[in-house]
């Protein structure tokens, strides 16, 4: 069965020619969507979409990729930050011309939070402190780039892999002040079902899909990076 048998898509043609296309990655609503927990981090995002995730009608130009810096403290295993970097190195070295990486930040703070439920072992206590990491400027910088892209004609297609609402008002303004552009929602989620795809993002979005975990496990980079000494993490 072919890709647009399996996905059920329209045909995406303009004036008889190829689309130019845009992806917007949302690095963190794609690992804690779908890979998270599982041995497919080493992914090629780039051929991800470029042979699986796309019609063949598009012509793939550039795949935007939203991350930020993990913090060593943030995570279970110390090494995770240096595995983000090998995979980044990985992904930049593979298609250098593809491929562009923005970065934002992780903020770190301890609040003071309120217990749902009190502790048995320890009844008196009400409050406690905890370590809070948030991720900034993923977002911003995904919806900024979108709209600009749109005023600037650097697409005429954009497709966003995420499924985080808060983009709502950045589709909003593309399909409101350029509504012959076409928007693609590609929702990194466990479910196959469409309805767990945001509401908020699919419709304002042309056509919508499900990210299919096969075709993301044939989508994984060489174990060994040619031309250079990276290699798989063991753990992944």
């Amino acid at each position: 069965m072919g890709r647009q048998a399996t996905f059920g898509w329209l045909c995406l043609f303009k004036d008889g020619k190829n689309i130019k296309t845009i992806v917007y990655i949302d690095g963190y609503n794609l690992y804690y969507g779908l890979l998270r927990g599982s041995n497919l981090k080493w992914l090629d995002i780039v051929n991800l979409f470029a042979s699986y995730a796309l019609d063949k009608t598009a012509l793939l130009v550039e795949v935007r990729y939203y991350t930020a810096p993990v913090l060593g403290r943030m995570s279970d295993d110390p090494r995770s930050t240096q595995r983000q970097r090998q995979y980044l190195q990985a992904l930049k070295i593979m298609h250098p011309k593809t491929l562009i990486v923005i970065e934002g930040k992780i903020l770190a703070s301890k609040p003071h939070q309120r217990l749902v439920k009190p502790i048995p072992q320890a009844p008196e206590l009400q409050i406690v402190q905890v370590y809070d990491f948030n991720e900034k400027k993923t977002d911003v910088n995904l919806a900024s780039d979108l709209i600009t892209g749109a005023w600037t004609s650097a697409y005429d297609q954009a497709v966003i892999c995420s499924n985080d609402s808060d983009l709502e008002g950045a589709l909003v303004a593309v399909k409101r002040h350029h509504p012959k552009l076409r928007i693609g929602i590609v929702a990194p989620i466990r479910s196959g079902d469409h309805r767990h795809i945001s509401g908020d993002l699919a419709r304002n979005a042309d056509w919508k899909k499900i990210l299919s975990v096969h075709h993301i496990a044939a989508s994984q980079l060489p174990l060994s990076i040619p031309n250079s000494k990276l290699t798989k993490p063991e753990s992944w």
